[in-house]
């Protein structure tokens, strides 16, 4: 392996890759480990495909998710020309996700999930099989420590010798990495302020707030869409941006 590390964090890396995926949400914490992964295969001169992974999600009560995830990768193949980049868009229907039905559904490896949970791993594999990608990469971060907003309780876990599989391993004979599982959000903040690409901090969005007057039937490509302030999303932004303060 070739691991590299940002500022403190190691992100696991072979440069023997030549084709890595990732889930790229739109938000600001899968937004940036592409940024450091292309900036990585960029100035290693790397000779690597990158496939973007992304989902319409709640595409009748937030349609504005889908646009939030093609701005961010316009922005990173405006950015990285030397990169192949192919993305591959998935479906969830909103009644399949966590906030409507909650964990009702056993996966093939026996674990109690959410439906939305369900396709994104099935999707990823499926692309990573068919594209005989060498490395899988998510971008899940730990929430805040030492105050609770409200953040899923998976994603307390603390790091132990024995759950340094959360962070890397070997799933269906290639590497799955989640480089942020044990980090915080504030750490994410301060990665774009110190390689000054809060252009694309900012064209990021965290909130999972719904406006009852933008809908699928109002909401036109590129409005200005506000913020609520009120969800676990946008509490966690606000309290990483004012860490870096």
């Amino acid at each position: 392996m070739n691991d590299f590390t940002v500022d403190g964090v190691k992100i696991p890396f072979s440069n023997d890759y030549r084709r890595i995926a990732i889930s790229l949400s739109g938000g600001a914490d899968s937004a940036l480990l592409a940024y450091l992964l292309c900036k990585h295969i960029t100035e290693n001169k790397l000779d690597i495909d990158l496939f973007i992974i992304s989902h319409v999600r709640m595409w009748k009560s937030r349609p504005w998710q889908k646009y939030n995830g093609l701005d961010v990768y316009s922005y990173l193949i405006r950015k990285f020309k030397n990169i192949h980049f192919t993305r591959y868009e998935n479906f969830i229907p909103p009644d399949l996700e966590w906030g409507d039905t909650g964990p009702t559904l056993t996966d093939e490896y026996g674990k109690l999930v959410s439906g939305d949970i369900t396709e994104i791993r099935s999707y990823a594999e499926y692309i990573c099989f068919h594209e005989d990608v060498h490395a899988y990469y998510n971008a899940v971060t730990h929430n805040p420590r030492g105050i609770d907003l409200g953040g899923m309780d998976k994603r307390n876990i603390e790091p132990t010798d024995d759950n340094q599989h959360l962070r890397y391993t070997k799933h269906m004979d290639r590497d799955a990495i989640h480089p942020f599982r044990f980090i915080e959000k504030d750490w994410v903040v301060k990665q774009y302020k110190d390689l000054n690409i809060m252009d694309l901090f900012f064209t990021t969005r965290s909130c999972e707030g719904e406006f009852p007057d933008i809908t699928y039937e109002t909401y036109e490509i590129g409005q200005h869409v506000p913020e609520c302030g009120e969800c676990f999303w946008c509490k966690e932004r606000g309290w990483a941006i004012a860490q870096n303060k």
